[in-house]
């Protein structure tokens, strides 16, 4: 056997059974794997971005979910002919309607009815055919039951890649409460209009009467005086003549009294009454009426202060008595009795006569203005405003006229009153008694426009000789009053005639003194965003009228007072 050369290149040694070729195909295998391997790491980052993302675009599309079941305005999608694809709960509280209900329905199909203005659903229509959006269209809709509800719409086309409308999504703020308060006030304007146009007629007519009265009622006077000589039947002529002019200008007063009656300005001034006094007053005043019929006043009243105003308290106890003198029969007696209620919050003072009385069915009618029960009765006095007014007055001055009566038996009208002892703060407040809830010395300032509310604010405070209360009608007043007595506390009316306590807030929170004042807004509106609104602009509490007087003082309570007197400025 030939040996090999000793310059041959030695061969690579492989392991039995593996050819060359064999093992180039293993190393280029190998490779493969290894970039194929690459490749699934790659594919497997590209797995986990995509769930990352996704996740991310759940989250998103959690958060979007929740703000659609949160928001209180009704939101629809719907698709590119309009028709609903998706409503939010709010839509459902609104109208009703659940999204199986509404699917795939035209909302103007859905909500139109009796109230809803064709024409304003066919601008809706005509701008989004335009592509337009619509944008805060006012419009009257009609809930699932059927009643009507006001809207402000906005529709806005969500546009595709393609530059086509692919959905619509619109949104329904309700404005009912809103539109209802613009109507109340509407028709309050326009009442006011109405009663100062009466109270205007009324007054002219007044006027242009009394001239002719005045002659009537001069020259009956003169014939009188100069009529010793005319026979007694021409006599009595001029008597009813004489009697019949004054009832008519009597009318007349009475007439003009009660128009003003539901006027803002008729003078409604509450103080503290000794009820029990005026009632011994009214008794001597009418002593020559009850002597012509021998009758007897007896008053039977302990004492007891009423929070009202005394000229027009005098006038309806004087109207009452004098009625009970004159319905009862001769040498009879009539009854002046008061007692507190059975809370002690309320004076009633009774006048009780022994005259016919009144039945039954006509008692709901005695109030009505120029009605007359006088056939029952057995008189043919007066006009039928007396009582009319009386009424009237009383519930100005926050109490009311009651009546009782039997046929044969006499009748009795009680005048029901604030007492000046209390002011509806949970138990009474009398002599020698501490009020319910415990006031530190505060220097109050109250800013209100209407009077009987600033009476109720004074009546509130009477029974706190500790707090000093001083009042303003407008906002200007209120300011200058806040700048020279730095009050401990504010209590401002929200609608004011020369401004908004909004603004009067804010001027005050802009200044460093009053920066931390307490604000108190008292207001008859009781809409939650406006309530809002006042609480973010710097009022520290929000009473909604009627003034619940607990938690005013609750409030009040709890505040530390600063200086007992103002400082010199």
């Amino acid at each position: 056997m030939t040996q090999p050369h000793a310059t041959d290149s030695p061969r690579r040694t492989l392991p039995v059974g593996i050819s060359e070729s064999m093992s180039d195909d293993a190393h280029r295998l190998l490779e493969e794997l290894h970039a194929r391997q690459d490749a699934f790491e790659q594919q497997a980052q590209l797995v986990r971005q995509l769930q990352t993302a996704l996740q991310r675009s759940q989250g998103t599309n959690q958060e979007l979910a929740l703000v659609a079941d949160r928001v209180t305005d009704a939101i629809l999608i719907c698709d590119t002919h309009r028709c609903i694809s998706w409503v939010n709960p709010a839509f459902t509280r609104l109208t009703g309607f659940t999204l199986t209900e509404c699917h795939g329905q035209l909302p103007e199909e859905l909500l139109s009815g009796p109230h809803t203005d064709a024409a304003t659903v066919a601008q809706v229509n005509q701008s989004l055919a335009q592509g337009a959006s619509v944008e805060r269209l006012e419009v009257c809709h009609h809930r699932k039951d059927g009643e009507p509800f006001w809207v402000r719409r906005s529709v806005q086309p969500v546009h595709g890649p393609d530059g086509q409308v692919s959905r619509y999504i619109e949104v329904l703020t309700d404005i009912s409460e809103p539109r209802r308060a613009d109507a109340e006030h509407a028709r309050r304007l326009e009442a006011e209009v109405a009663l100062a146009a009466k109270v205007d007629f009324l007054a002219r007519m007044s006027h242009s009467m009394r001239s002719p009265l005045n002659a009537i009622l001069g020259f009956s006077q003169l014939l009188e005086m100069a009529g010793t000589d005319l026979p007694e039947p021409q006599q009595r002529h001029l008597q009813h003549i004489a009697t019949a002019g004054q009832q008519m200008l009597s009318l007349l007063d009475q007439a003009l009294d009660f128009a003003q009656l539901d006027d803002r300005a008729v003078g409604i001034r509450p103080q503290r009454l000794e009820l029990t006094v005026m009632l011994k007053e009214i008794r001597a005043a009418l002593e020559d009426d009850a002597a012509a019929q021998s009758i007897t006043v007896v008053i039977d009243c302990p004492p007891m202060t009423a929070w009202a105003d005394p000229q027009h308290t005098r006038a309806i106890l004087t109207n009452l008595v004098r009625n009970a003198i004159q319905y009862s029969p001769e040498g009879s007696t009539v009854w002046l009795t008061g007692k507190p209620s059975p809370d002690e919050r309320v004076g009633v003072i009774e006048i009780r006569d022994q005259g016919f009385g009144i039945d039954q069915g006509d008692l709901p009618r005695l109030f009505q203005p120029f009605t007359r029960l006088d056939s029952a009765r057995g008189n043919s006095h007066g006009h039928g405003l007396g009582l009319a007014v009386s009424q009237r007055l009383a519930e100005l001055m926050h109490g009311r006229i009651d009546v009782a009566s039997t046929l044969g038996h006499g009748t009795t009208f009680a005048l029901r009153l604030p007492l000046a002892e209390a002011h509806g703060v949970g138990r009474p407040v009398g002599r020698g008694q501490e009020p319910a809830v415990a006031l530190p010395p505060l220097r109050v300032v109250h800013i209100e426009d209407n009077a009987l509310n600033r009476s109720l604010v004074e009546a509130v405070f009477a029974a706190y000789p500790q707090v000093r209360l001083f009042s303003a009608e407008n906002a200007a007043e209120g300011m200058a009053a806040i700048e020279s007595i730095r009050p401990d506390v504010a209590l401002i009316d929200i609608n004011l005639p020369d401004g908004s306590g909004l603004d009067l807030c804010r001027r005050l929170r802009a200044q460093t003194d009053f920066r931390k004042l307490p604000l108190i807004a008292l207001s008859a509106d009781a809409l939650p965003d406006h309530i809002a609104r006042a609480l973010q602009t710097g009022f520290n509490h929000y009473l909604v009228k009627p003034l619940q007087i607990p938690r005013l003082l609750g409030i009040l309570a709890s505040m530390p007072s600063t200086q007992a007197a103002p400082p010199t400025r």
